[in-house]
């Protein structure tokens, strides 16, 4: 089929037909014709063509490109990663790779719509996971999350109108459920670590203490803490990427002092002493410039992996349900709770951003005593 006649800037060409417009060039500020083509039908042609018309005319035409949505998320993470903290961008890394590229890498950035969208949302969801399994509603809306943020920028950089993530379905939030001990299985689980010899014994008295996380346990430092008067302040964090260890502050930029009791202290004295016998012992070959509360007999730090898989091991032999060093968090939470400490009181503790983010993953843990609020209720009003 040979080529037809231009009609109102339409013409076919071959099998498919495209359009003409003029648009600005930025580099003289006149305009130039552009050539889009490809489209199945006259009148796909023309609906594209008036909308590129009413965009020109509204300022915010983009102009069309064969950039895909792989090479975009690629320039996108390089220079975004620099806002955020090395395990944030990692993080950012992992799922691109994992769920964005692997479903929409060859695309073409700017036939995105929201309706494919959806559908990719909910394929990660059935299947994105390994071998065919299905994703967490948490992991894929983290997923969706990521490309919203990045089309944004898509968006502020000319490249797309609009953001076809907004509008797109989302699969159902689902809220974790976190398994946690009871006051009793924590005492047990101390006393096993302490009977055993558990070298790290003390991190995990402290971590369930104070609900701290991680990252935060792992680069306190001795000046950090005031035995006497039984209060931990929290100044930063540590995550590993690799063998390498990168330093921040806590998450949320959440700087707080943590109150400790007196069974808190006394293990974190005696390590304190056990640690002082290890630096005599070693000499000059002890190596702990940042003055760390938890290392290696030598002074070296504790690699962050290295501790969530020395207390999983750490149960070993106990006779209780086997929980994550994360889990040993929601723990302190789910009692303090449990005991009716006030969720802003809790909150603060672990450093959530407000208490609301407490309240959503722990309402659970808070005990519906609705004879006791009666009581409460009748007293402050009646005085009976």
């Amino acid at each position: 089929m040979g080529q037809r006649r231009m009609r109102d800037g339409i013409i076919q060409r071959g099998r498919t037909w495209s359009y003409v417009i003029r648009e600005p060039d930025p580099a003289t500020g006149t305009t130039r014709p552009r050539w889009v083509g490809g489209f199945p039908t006259r009148t796909a042609a023309k609906k594209a063509r008036d909308a590129a018309r009413h965009a020109s005319h509204r300022g915010t035409y983009v102009t069309p490109q064969d950039l895909t949505v792989g090479q975009w998320l690629d320039t996108w993470i390089e220079t975004h990663a620099v806002s955020l903290k090395p395990s944030t961008a990692n993080s950012y890394r992992g799922n691109i790779e994992r769920y964005l590229k692997s479903q929409l890498g060859h695309e073409r950035l700017q036939v995105l719509s929201p309706s494919r969208l959806s559908l990719t949302f909910r394929q990660l969801y059935e299947t994105g996971g390994k071998d065919g399994a299905p994703l967490s509603p948490r992991t894929v809306e983290f997923a969706r999350a990521i490309l919203r943020k990045a089309l944004d920028d898509a968006v502020l950089d000319r490249l797309l109108e609009v953001n076809p993530v907004v509008g797109t379905k989302r699969p159902r939030a689902i809220k974790p459920q976190h398994k946690v001990w009871t006051p009793e299985q924590l005492r047990a689980f101390i006393a096993h670590v302490t009977a055993t010899g558990d070298r790290f014994a003390p991190l995990w008295v402290l971590a369930a203490g104070t609900g701290m996380r991680r990252g935060e346990l792992l680069t306190l430092r001795w000046g950090d803490i005031d035995l006497d008067a039984g209060v931990v302040s929290v100044e930063r964090s540590v995550t590993q990427i690799g063998r390498e260890l990168h330093y921040s502050r806590p998450k949320n930029h959440e700087r707080r002092t943590v109150a400790v009791d007196t069974h808190v202290a006394a293990a974190l004295q005696a390590w304190r002493t056990q640690q002082s016998a290890e630096q005599r012992q070693w000499g000059d070959a002890y190596a702990n410039p940042d003055n760390l509360v938890f290392t290696w007999e030598n002074g070296s730090p504790v690699p962050g992996d290295y501790a969530t898989r020395r207390f999983v091991r750490a149960q070993a032999g106990a006779d209780l349900p086997r929980i994550t060093l994360h889990e040993l968090r929601h723990t302190h939470a789910s009692i303090l709770l449990g005991q009716g400490v006030p969720v802003h009181v809790v909150s603060a503790r672990l450093g959530h951003k407000d208490a609301s983010v407490t309240l959503n993953v722990y309402a659970h843990h808070i005990p519906e005593d609705h004879t006791r609020v009666l009581d409460v209720f009748t007293t402050a009003v009646w005085g009976a």
